[in-house]
Order: structure tokens, then C-alpha cells, then sequence
């Protein structure tokens, strides 16, 4: 971006447009010479600001939604989400995606369920935001885009059922271009690899027809040429986007089809693709132990009662919430390349049904006390409950919430069926053990291949990286004084946990019940 080569911002796999403006961006205000873990720090803090205001937007737009108790009770499953803490303090991609989704999802809703002429203005701020937010989703990870099929059938789910089909399809065709439109917009301006003079000249007319169709539309005039004028701009426009972005697209077709070269530990086996099932299991092992059962109570109970004035729009409302969790489950499944941080979006959503639910299951609870005192009493100490069972655990782990597991698995369990690690959690504490060794500068430490870049950054002496597995003719060992063994490199099969030196072990790093470093002191004689 300094040196105006902006050609160079098109990145496979995912754009990360919002990490690159927002972990870059203190290098346009800030002193840039500093030390890595600063500058990451940084970047870190731009990144949890946004995230840190999206999760209030997201509280506030819940407000709007439902009213003060659920949104406040899915205020606090959305914060204490130790899956996005723990990708929050990372300077990549998840974090600003899954926030984006969630506006974008939220939105979203609040336009469907507002369908009143006195809200007309605040229905359309809806809509434009939330096709913004989308943008700014697609802009941070290709995932995204399996919110585009959800757009249309939650405006089927929150139909209004007096209406005829034919006035139906024209209003998810009209509702679904102005969303697009006001994606693609966001897409232009804020991705510099369309900071050309053929993509201002298409921002500019797409604009133009959107603005000039949204007025009609909401006027009452004859909009349907307008409508055409806009659908042909955004098709241009989509085109155009397509054909220049065509390598991420292409990327991502191979990502589907192709695994990752880093295996997975999973069931006990070491697998490039671990099936359908990890996801679910992924899903059960990083949540927190009361949000997916409430999260299913919630449905089952909105379904019980959907009929019920009361109910039945907040049925509606949980329903197509539901459904976003599906799309992301069977599409992500289906691809050969998983991680469990590509589930993150889903974990948002779940803390949604869990303030739905949490709310009428303290409520049903409280219907069957008849003194109102003790009514009250039992609304708090249920509230109290659940909210320090699922908040006291999170926090005890900080900074390391990517070791958080759900409480209803056994810890011992959790090694012997799914792939520990991955963020590096442990490895800071290694080299600040060693770090007190007397002649710590002077320490050549050999690091397994997938803790290395973590560990090099804060350790005083020299690091060594393990060869990795698929390079063919290796160097020959360095002369090290220690072996650090990374349980992600053990689990897979890099290395053994004992090392490859026949080293003397001297300390193991454990977070949260779980074995993560273990580091081997190398005889001298032996080097």
C-alpha cells in the first residue's frame, strides 16, 4: 500500500482485506521500528477494537431484536466465546470474518421483522448496512460467501404469509439486489486492487442506479426500469469482479477439493481430511458446556409454541439463525481443507439461540413457583449459575483461550481424539523458561516445525527449526544444547514427543490439564 502496489493486495485462499488495513495501518501513523512482537501487538489492538465494537453493535442490534434480557444474556455467551477470544488476540482473518457475519446476519433480520411504512427509512439503513457488512465479510475470508444462499431464504422464513407469491419473488429480487449492490460497492471502495479508473467509472454508475432504484422503489413510482437499469449495472459489475479476482476464486476451488499438507489428528488416526465428522465433534469440544444444549432447547421450545403470538416471530427469528449454522456445517464439511477456526462463524450464532434460550428456560422455571418473591430468586440464582459456570473457566485460561475445552469432555479425553495446539499456546512460556538460564544468549534450542515461529520471537539465544516432513533431503543437525517438541508436531507424527536426541527431560509446559511443550535438555557428549 506505501509504495502504491496495489496489485499486490489480490491474495488466494481469502482476500484479508479489513486484516491488511487494519494491521497495516499503523504503519502509516505509528513508528514502525520496533521489535515483531510489538508491531503484532499493534496490529492486534486495531483488529480487537473492531472486534470489540462489532460485538457492541451486535449487543445493541439484539436489543432492537428482542429486548433487554436476551440480548443480554446473549451479550455475555458472545464475549466469553473462548474460540473468538482466542482468535481475537491473532493478527489474521476469522475474527473480523465472523464478526462481519454476525452484523451482516443481524441486519439482516432486523430489516425482515421491521416491515412497517413508519419504519420504512430505518428498514432501508438495515438493509444498506447489512449488505456493507457482507462486504466487509467477503473482503476478510472467501467463507463468507456461504451467506449468500441464506439471504434468500430468510426472507422466506419471515415472509409474510398474506402475501402472493408473485409479490414475494419480486421483493427477494428487489431486496436481494440492493443487498449485492451495496456489497459490491463496499468491495470496490475498500479493495485497492479496484482502485482503477474502469472500477470508479463502474462504482460510480452502480451507485447511481442503486440509489436512483431504491428511491423509486420506496416512493411508490414506477421503479421496474429502473430495477432492470440497476440488475444489468450490478451483473456488469459482478463480472468484471469475478474476472479480476479470478485466482482467489480459482484458489478456493482447489481448497475445496485438495487437503491441507498439515495433517490432522482425529479419532485417534492421523488423516489429511478428517471426514464429516470433525466438525461436529469440533463443534461439541470448543464450545462452551451450556450454549449448545440451550441453543437446542430454545428451538425445540419456540416449535412447541410457534404458533403463540407471542412466540412465533421469535421462532421465525431462530429458525433462519438455524439455518445459517446448517449452511456453514454442510458446506464447510464437504471441503477437503478443515480447521476448526473455520467454524468459527457458527459459535456466534449458537450464543444467539442461547440468550433465546436461556431467557424462557429461566422463565418456564420461574412459571412453576407461584409466590412472586421466590420467583425472583430462583431468575437469579439459575442466571448467576450459568453465567459463572460459562464465564469463570474462559478467563481462568487467559491469555491462552485457544486451550479451552468443554467441560464435559475429559481432558485426558481430548488428546487421544482431536488435534491439540495449532496457536502456539505454551511455547511463549518454554522460552521464558529457558530465558532464565545463566547463559540463556548463549543456547542453541532446536524447536519442532510448527512451534518454531512462535517460540524464535521471545527466546533470547539461537533457534533451530526440526526439518520439516516433506523436505527430501534434510540439513544435517545443528549442535543444540536443548530439543523443545510442540504437541501439534508430536500428535501428527513430525516428531516423537521424547525428541530425536535422546535429550534428558527437564520441564513440560501444561495448560488447562493438557501436556502442550515439553523441552529436553541434549547432553553435550551426544552433540
Amino acid at each position: 500500500m506505501q509504495n502504491g502496489q496495489f496489485e499486490n493486495t489480490l491474495i488466494a485462499y481469502h482476500p484479508g482485506v479489513t486484516t491488511m488495513w487494519l494491521s497495516g495501518i499503523r504503519q502509516f501513523f505509528l513508528n514502525t521500528r520496533w521489535t515483531p512482537l510489538k508491531n503484532l501487538a499493534l496490529a492486534r489492538l486495531f483488529i480487537g477494537i473492531v472486534v470489540l465494537v462489532g460485538l457492541g453493535t451486535a449487543v445493541f442490534l439484539l436489543y432492537r431484536l428482542f429486548g433487554t434480557w436476551i440480548s443480554a444474556a446473549s451479550g455475555v455467551f458472545l464475549v466469553v466465546n473462548p474460540l473468538l477470544l482466542a482468535h481475537t488476540r491473532r493478527v489474521h482473518t476469522d475474527a473480523l470474518a465472523t464478526t462481519f457475519i454476525l452484523m451482516t446476519v443481524l441486519l439482516l433480520l432486523l430489516y425482515c421483522v421491521n416491515s412497517t411504512e413508519k419504519q420504512s427509512w430505518r428498514r432501508s439503513c438495515y438493509l444498506i448496512f447489512s449488505g456493507v457488512a457482507f462486504g466487509f465479510a467477503c473482503l476478510s475470508k472467501s467463507y463468507s460467501l456461504i451467506l449468500l444462499p441464506w439471504v434468500p431464504i430468510c426472507l422466506w422464513i419471515l415472509r409474510d404469509h398474506n402475501t402472493p407469491w408473485r409479490e414475494f419473488l419480486y421483493y427477494t429480487f428487489v431486496t436481494a439486489v440492493f443487498f449485492l449492490s451495496w456489497s459490491l460497492l463496499t468491495v470496490f471502495s475498500f479493495w485497492p486492487i479496484f482502485w482503477n479508473p474502469l472500477s470508479l467509472l463502474l462504482t460510480a454508475c452502480l451507485l447511481g442506479t442503486t440509489l436512483l432504484s431504491h428511491r423509486a422503489v420506496h416512493g411508490s413510482k414506477n421503479s421496474f426500469r429502473y430495477i432492470v437499469s440497476t440488475t444489468l449495472i450490478l451483473s456488469v459489475c459482478a463480472g468484471y469482479t469475478v474476472k479480476t479476482i479470478w485466482i482467489v476464486l480459482d484458489r478456493v476451488g482447489w481448497a475445496v477439493t485438495t487437503a491441507h499438507n498439515l495433517e490432522h489428528f482425529f479419532l485417534g488416526k492421523i488423516v489429511a481430511d478428517p471426514g464429516w465428522l470433525f466438525y461436529p465433534v469440533a463443534l461439541s469440544l470448543k464450545g462452551t458446556p451450556f450454549v449448545l444444549p440451550i441453543a437446542l432447547g430454545a428451538i425445540l421450545f419456540l416449535w412447541k409454541y410457534k404458533k403463540h403470538p407471542n412466540f412465533s416471530e421469535h421462532f421465525k427469528i431462530a429458525v433462519a439463525i438455524g439455518v445459517v449454522i446448517i449452511l456453514f456445517m454442510a458446506f464447510l464439511s464437504v471441503t477437503s481443507k478443515k480447521f476448526s477456526r473455520y467454524l468459527l462463524p457458527v459459535f456466534p450464532m449458537l450464543d444467539l439461540l442461547a440468550g433465546i434460550g436461556t431467557f424462557y428456560t429461566v422463565g418456564w422455571i420461574g412459571s412453576h413457583i407461584k409466590k412472586q418473591h421466590h420467583r425472583k430468586i430462583v431468575h437469579v440464582v439459575c442466571v448467576t449459575l450459568v453465567l459463572l459456570l460459562t464465564v469463570i473457566p474462559v478467563f481462568a485460561l487467559h491469555p491462552y483461550y485457544g486451550t479451552y475445552y468443554n467441560l464435559c469432555w475429559k481432558v485426558t479425553d481430548i488428546t487421544k481424539v482431536f488435534t491439540v495446539g495449532g496457536d502456539g499456546s505454551g511455547l511463549d512460556i518454554a522460552a521464558k523458561y529457558l530465558n532464565q538460564k545463566p547463559n540463556a544468549r548463549q543456547l542453541k534450542v532446536q524447536v519442532s516445525a510448527l512451534g518454531t515461529g512462535f517460540f524464535q520471537h521471545y527466546f533470547l539465544g539461537t533457534t533451530y527449526q526440526f526439518p520439516l516432513k516433506f523436505v527430501k533431503n534434510p540439513p544435517p543437525p545443528p549442535l543444540i544444547d536443548y530439543q523443545v517438541v510442540y504437541i501439534r508436531d508430536s500428535q501428527i507424527g513430525w516428531i516423537p514427543q521424547t525428541g530425536t536426541r535422546n535429550g534428558e527431560l527437564e520441564a513440560v509446559i501444561t495448560i488447562n490439564g493438557i501436556e502442550c511443550v515439553w523441552i529436553y535438555r541434549v547432553q553435550q557428549e551426544e552433540n
